[in-house]
C-alpha cells in the first residue's frame, strides 16, 4: 500500500505546473456531481485503464489545456476514500446539499440558498434522466432538468457564454451528469484535443473475446430473470466491464470540453481560476458482485458507496496532494459554507473539511485542537440492501449490520448479524471476518452508535 500511494504521488506531480501561483480568494464556485462513478474505475485513483485522463502534449500543457479529472486531481486536493451515505445517487445529491447523511429523515437542502443569501448568483443544469428527488433545486434561481448529459452540456456551454463572471458578486455552478451509470451504453463523443470522433462503447473493448453483452437494461432484465441466473462468463462479464469504463471515458471528455470552453470564455476574467472546483461521485454501482445484477447500487459496500472527490482552487488552495482520511459527501456542505464565510448548523452530521485542506487563501486558520476535534474518529456511515442494512467504515474495516424493522425510528440494529470486512486486502468486501476479530466488531459497534447520533427535528412549519 505505501508503494501505491507513493506512485500515485509521482504521478500527480508529474501531471501539475509550478504550485507557486498568486494568491485570491475564491470567488465562484462550480460542482460537478456524476452518478454510477466509482472511485475504483478512475485512474486518478490507480485504476490500469486511463479512464479519467487526457493525454496532452507539452504545447497543450503549456496552453492550459490539462483539464482531464487526473489533472485537476493533481492540481487540487484528491480524497482517496470518500463516500456516500447510500447506492442512491439523489440521495447522494441530497448530502451534498443539505449536510446530512438523510439515513433517518429526510436531508434538507440548504448550500444553495445559503451561498444565494451571500449574494451569489445560483444555476443548476441537471440530467434529470434518473429522476432526482425533488428538493435538489432548493435555494437555486434557475435549475434546468434536461434529459440527457449531452443536453446538460449543450445549456451549460451556452449560459457560460453569456454570462459576465467578471462584474458579479460570484457564480454557484452546479453540473449534474448521469455519466457511467447504468444502462451501460456510452455513446461517441469527439475528442476534444484530436477533434477525430471516438466511439467509447468499443474503446476498451477486447474485439478477439468472442464476448456478445451490450450493457442494456433489457438484456439484464433477460439475463437475471432466467431460472438460476447468477453473473456472466468471464468473457461476457469482462465486456460489461469494458463498457462501463467506456461510459467512464465518455465522461471524462465530455468534462473536458465543458472546462475547456469556460476556462476559454472566461479567460479575461479567470473565471476558472477563481472558482473552487469540486468534481464529485454521489454513487457507484456493482459490475461483478455474485447474486447481485450488474447496475444496481443497493449494496452497502465499497463498489455501491466509494467514490472519487477533489477540490482544486488554483488561486489559494495547495494542490498536488492525495488525503486518506476518510470523508463524506455531506462534508461538502459545511466546507463551503466555512470557505466563503457562512455559518452551518453544528447540530448537522457534516464536518468542515478545511482542517485537513490546509486552510485556502483568505479563509481563517483553525487551531490544531479544533482540527482534532473535527476529525476523530474519521468514519463514514451509510445504508443500503433489501431489508436495510447500516454500514459504517474507517480507513481498514467495513461493519455490515442488519435493521430490526420495529416500528421505531431510527431503526434498531441487530448486533448479532454483524459481518466484518477488511476493505483493504479484500477490497471486494467477500470474506466476513467477524469471527477472527471480535474486537474490531466491537470497537466498530461502538463506532457506528458514535455517528447515528439522534436527527436534528425538522423545523416546525408556519401556520
Amino acid at each position: 500500500m505505501p508503494c501505491t500511494k507513493l506512485l500515485i504521488s509521482l504521478l500527480l506531480l508529474a501531471s501539475c505546473g509550478d504550485a507557486r501561483r498568486p494568491q485570491r480568494p475564491a470567488r465562484h464556485v462550480l460542482l460537478i456531481t456524476v452518478e454510477g462513478l466509482r472511485a475504483d474505475h478512475t485512474s486518478a485513483l490507480m485504476y490500469h485503464r486511463s479512464t479519467t485522463l487526457l493525454p496532452v502534449s507539452a504545447q497543450q500543457r503549456a496552453e492550459g489545456k490539462a483539464l482531464s479529472i487526473d489533472d485537476l486531481a493533481g492540481d487540487g486536493v484528491l480524497f482517496s476514500q470518500a463516500f456516500a451515505p447510500s447506492g442512491d445517487g439523489g440521495q447522494g445529491v441530497l448530502s451534498i446539499f443539505s449536510g446530512e447523511r438523510g439515513l433517518d429523515q429526510p436531508p434538507r437542502p440548504m448550500l444553495a440558498q445559503s451561498l444565494a443569501d451571500k449574494g451569489m448568483f445560483c444555476v443548476a443544469f441537471v440530467n434529470d434522466s434518473n429522476q432526482l428527488p425533488p428538493g435538489v433545486e432548493a435555494g437555486f434561481h434557475s435549475c434546468l432538468r434536461l434529459e440527457s448529459d449531452l443536453d446538460v452540456l449543450i445549456e451549460a456551454v451556452r449560459w457560460f457564454g453569456v454570462h459576465d463572471f467578471g462584474n458579479c458578486e460570484g457564480v454557484f455552478v452546479w453540473i449534474h451528469l448521469a455519466g457511467p451509470a447504468f444502462p451501460f451504453v456510452p455513446g461517441a463523443f469527439s475528442d476534444p484535443l484530436t477533434r477525430e470522433p471516438v466511439d467509447f462503447a468499443q474503446l476498451h473493448i477486447d474485439r478477439d473475446s468472442g464476448a456478445h453483452m451490450n450493457g442494456s437494461a433489457a438484456e439484464r432484465e433477460a439475463w437475471w430473470t432466467r431460472a438460476g441466473a447468477s453473473l456472466p462468463p468471464p468473457a461476457d462479464l469482462e465486456r460489461l466491464l469494458d463498457l462501463y469504463d467506456g461510459g467512464v471515458s465518455e465522461m471524462s471528455y465530455q468534462l473536458w470540453f465543458l472546462l475547456d470552453y469556460l476556462q476559454f470564455v472566461t479567460r479575461s476574467d479567470r473565471a476558472l481560476d477563481e472558482s473552487v472546483l469540486i468534481v464529485s461521485g454521489v454513487n457507484g454501482v456493482e459490475l461483478d458482485r455474485p447474486g447481485i445484477p450488474w447496475g444496481s447500487s443497493s449494496e452497502p459496500h465499497d463498489s455501491s458507496l466509494h467514490v472519487p472527490l477533489l477540490i482544486r482552487h488554483t488561486g489559494g488552495l495547495k494542490g498536488q496532494r492525495i488525503l486518506d482520511p476518510v470523508v463524506e459527501l455531506c462534508d461538502l456542505a459545511p466546507t463551503l459554507c466555512e470557505w466563503f464565510g457562512l455559518g452551518f448548523p453544528s447540530s448537522r452530521e457534516g464536518r468542515s473539511l478545511l482542517p485537513l485542506l490546509g486552510q485556502p487563501f483568505g479563509v481563517e486558520r483553525h487551531s490544531a485542537a479544533e482540527t482534532e476535534q473535527v476529525f476523530l474518529p474519521p468514519a463514514s456511515l451509510g445504508m443500503g440492501g433489501n431489508p436495510p442494512r447500516l454500514t459504517v467504515r474507517d480507513e481498514r474495516w467495513r461493519l455490515v449490520v442488519d435493521l430490526a424493522d420495529s416500528g421505531s425510528s431510527p431503526l434498531a440494529l441487530l448486533p448479532e448479524s454483524a459481518r466484518l470486512f477488511d476493505s483493504l486486502r479484500n477490497p471486494r468486501e467477500e470474506r466476513d471476518l467477524a469471527a477472527q476479530h471480535p474486537e474490531q466488531v466491537s470497537r466498530m459497534l461502538r463506532l457506528l452508535s458514535d455517528l447515528r447520533s439522534d436527527p436534528e427535528p425538522a423545523p416546525k412549519e408556519s401556520p
